[in-house]
């Protein structure tokens, strides 16, 4: 599937609709912090500094929208920003945001399907008035339908959807764990089952 900066690449910039703020260096950070199969030392955990760093830049990049916009969910934008400083105060030592192939997976929502006036929950902007836009449906319940632009830092950070707190990446964890004890159960049951045929022949 393509990336979120393919699908979502723009010729020409907005018009009429609050800016959000560019995150692109916030990505980088999170690529440091975030537990991956590439990394060199198998139990590394990221540098509290790092964390911090990251969730802060995203709760002011999520101030400065709030500033900018005055249709904004001031509650929603304002709960999320304290929960980013605060875990800024008090960095983790894991990470539990999704990653991207689970944010890869999440339901396209078509503009066609959402009410004339729908917005973004957190920017603010109504859907419509972006001639690019890109829509997911959070698993959580129907409605939670975001830009995928806003949201996607918010999941790779926390894991859980702004609106009602699921936690989507401990069900997706799970998901992965059950899956991976499936893959190890089949795979005893056919060394099982070899062995067998050999003691046949021996």
């Amino acid at each position: 599937m393509a990336s979120y900066e393919t699908e979502h690449a723009r010729d020409e910039p907005r018009t009429g609709r609050a800016r959000r703020p560019d995150l692109s260096s916030l990505y980088s950070l999170i690529s440091e912090i975030q537990p991956s199969e590439e990394r060199n030392r198998e139990h590394a955990v990221p540098v509290p500094g790092d964390v911090s760093a990251a969730f802060r830049h995203l709760a002011e990049g999520y101030q400065s929208m709030q500033q900018d916009n005055d249709n904004v969910d001031a509650d929603l934008l304002q709960s999320m920003i304290s929960n980013l400083l605060s875990t800024a105060e008090h960095p983790p030592t894991e990470v539990k945001g999704v990653d991207e192939e689970y944010i890869a997976n999440l339901e396209r929502v078509p503009i066609k399907k959402m009410k004339q006036d729908a917005d973004c929950p957190i920017c603010g902007n109504e859907f419509r008035e972006d001639p690019y836009p890109l829509l997911v449906r959070l698993p959580c319940h129907e409605t939670h339908v975001f830009d995928l632009e806003c949201i996607r830092p918010w999941l790779l950070l926390n894991g859980t959807c702004p609106l009602d707190r699921v936690d989507l990446a401990k069900k997706e964890r799970e998901r992965k764990e059950k899956r991976l004890a499936e893959i190890k159960k089949n795979q005893k049951e056919e060394d099982d089952d070899e062995e067998e045929w050999d003691g046949l022949y021996g």
